[in-house]
């Protein structure tokens, strides 16, 4: 069906789509092709493709001559669902890679949040959503209840993982490593008859907005909301960790650090007082400062103050009469945040303005939890310090304790063509069932 265009083009619909996200998704990966494209849908009248009037759903249009590159482009071959049935672990890349169709960027989790909920609804569960976020399952008075948590929003996507595929051995696509391989295994382990019927009583918790800041953030208000994750006796993070169960993780604050001049024509500095050169001896020490080792419950975190982000308001001719820094502090679990902003305050010692514009709390090993013993004993696996800020953080606060274990690559978070080993969601599931299907956790 060729189509003119009020621009004056023909324009050829190249495929439909029942779901939005769907065309999103796909008209991404063309617009990162190069190819022109446009998403037209039966709400919008049929005011610019007339013909176009009666389609319902979503038509991607491309210009005629771009027809065959589009097709080949969207006829990538999609992954082979396993046939193995939901829970026995045998479908962890077939679920992982249908996850990572969902381009659940920070802010835009709801896509996501509607398929998990439908799914777990049409399957009897209790689900309780808040947002974007879900909490599925119940809490059981007769049996230690253990949360299987993980985020499901992600970073913007790059050229190089916005088309979720296999590669070799590996699983490619936004979120693969953090943390949707996480959820994959968490799912699979809920999903799991035998493990529900376990020891131990299991919660799915899927939750949105945790790549954003601190405040915005749902398991914050989802933990307010849903006593009974207050109540559990351990929560699994499954952030990447590469395999190693991380215990606790550092507290995070950003302060703005503004060094005060006084403005004048840079043909005249003399006139003025210079605000950004003012702040050299500051970003020398930070420079030349070493990170700070500190041990909690056995294990080494290492706190560190890095300068991360500087600009002036001033145009390129002033002098300019303010320069700020984004000064991050990473703290170890032995402090308060109020113990943190002394040492910040601390360290700038009174030469510029201070404003603290985020700020988490450490989160705490809890070596000595009795779950967390047979966690660790259980898995058999590396103990290491988090060495960055999880949400562990935030069930420390309530009093669960709670560790960080995961099959992502920490190295691979964020990066561009992010893929996760496809071996490892079968280490972790295999580790995670051991632990839940014992009653002493595996040992």
């Amino acid at each position: 069906m060729r189509l003119r265009g009020v621009d004056g083009h023909d324009w050829e619909p190249v495929r439909v789509f029942t779901r939005r996200w769907e065309a999103e998704l796909a008209q991404s990966l063309l617009s990162s092709h190069g190819v022109p494209v446009r998403l037209h849908s039966d709400d919008t009248g049929g005011i610019a493709y007339p013909n176009l009037g009666l389609v319902t759903g979503y038509a991607l249009l491309v210009p005629v001559e771009e027809m065959d590159a589009a097709a080949e482009l969207l006829d990538i071959s999609a992954p082979e669902a396993d046939p193995s049935p939901a829970g026995s672990g045998g479908n962890l890349g077939g679920l992982l890679l249908e996850l990572l169709t969902f381009m659940s960027v920070t802010g835009s989790e709801q896509a996501l949040a509607d398929w998990l909920s439908a799914r777990y609804t049409s399957a009897g569960e209790a689900v309780q959503r808040l947002g974007d976020s879900l909490v599925v399952g119940e809490e059981d008075p007769d049996r230690p209840n253990v949360l299987l948590v993980s985020h499901i929003d992600v970073v913007p996507p790059t050229d190089a993982d916005l088309q979720p595929r296999r590669e070799d051995e590996r699983i490619v696509g936004r979120g693969a490593s953090d943390m949707k391989s996480g959820l994959a295994v968490a799912m699979d382990c809920f999903e799991d008859p035998g493990l529900r019927a376990g020891p131990f009583n299991l919660l799915l918790v899927c939750y949105a907005r945790e790549e954003g800041s601190h405040d915005d953030n749902e398991l914050g208000p989802l933990l307010a909301q849903v006593p009974e994750l207050s109540d559990a006796d351990l929560a699994i993070v499954l952030e990447p960790t590469d395999l190693a169960v991380q215990l606790g993780c550092m507290g995070a604050l950003h302060a703005e650090v503004s060094f005060v001049g006084k403005a004048a024509h840079s043909a005249r500095p003399w006139e003025g007082e210079n605000a950004l050169t003012k702040a050299g001896g500051f970003l020398t020490q930070l420079a030349e400062r070493s990170p700070e080792d500190v041990e909690v419950d056995g294990l080494v975190f290492r706190e560190v103050f890095t300068a991360t982000q500087a600009w002036t308001a001033s145009a390129r001719n002033v002098v300019p009469d303010r320069f700020t820094v984004n000064l991050n502090y990473r703290f170890a679990p032995d402090k308060s945040v109020e113990q943190a902003e002394a040492r910040l305050r601390e360290l700038v010692d009174g030469r510029a303005e201070i404003s603290i514009v985020d700020r988490a709390p450490a989160g705490s090993p809890r070596r000595d939890a009795p779950l967390v013993e047979a966690l660790i004993a259980g898995l058999d696996a590396p103990i290491q310090p988090k060495q960055a800020w999880t949400d562990v953080a935030r069930f420390s606060e309530v009093g669960v304790a709670a560790v960080n274990y995961g099959p992502g690559l920490t190295a691979q978070a964020h990066q561009a063509g992010e893929w996760v080993p496809e071996a490892n969601l079968h280490a972790a599931r295999d580790a995670l069932a051991r632990f839940l299907s014992s009653p002493n956790g595996g040992r």
